[in-house]
């Protein structure tokens, strides 16, 4: 079946739900009921964002309950995607400060290692004392 199909016979129906037909009305507003719009939520990146689409989505006046069922389930699926992101990003700058303060060694033979450490010592010594 296709589209132009389908228009016809949702025009049929409303026809026969208008003159007075009680099952022809079932069938449209069952038929009404299933069908879901289609939601904008993945162009969303911020969770600001993300609540100001769904309050408008949910805020027009013909939605259905397939509509609004469908569009909660996407709404929080998007909002625990954008907080895991968003916590995640968060954590990696926290990571990078705390990395960052960090000392670089150079890259010495072993057997150096010792000497550098006696020097270091005995200049540590040296600026405490005075």
């Amino acid at each position: 079946m296709d589209t132009q199909e389908e228009e016809r016979i949702i025009l049929r129906l409303k026809l026969r739900a208008e003159g007075g037909d009680v099952d022809a009305a079932k069938l449209l507003f069952s038929e009404r009921s299933k069908r879901v719009r289609p939601i904008r939520f993945q162009e969303c990146q911020t969770l600001e964002e993300l609540k100001i689409e769904f309050e408008n989505y949910m805020g027009m006046s013909d939605i259905n309950r397939a509509e609004s069922d469908h569009a909660a389930k996407a709404f929080d699926r998007l909002f625990k995607l954008i907080s895991a992101r968003d916590a995640a990003n968060k954590q990696a700058a926290l990571n990078l400060v705390k990395t960052s303060g960090l000392m670089l060694v150079p890259v010495m033979d072993p057997t150096a290692w010792e000497v550098a450490a006696e020097s270091s010592q005995h200049m540590l010594k040296s600026l405490a004392r005075a």
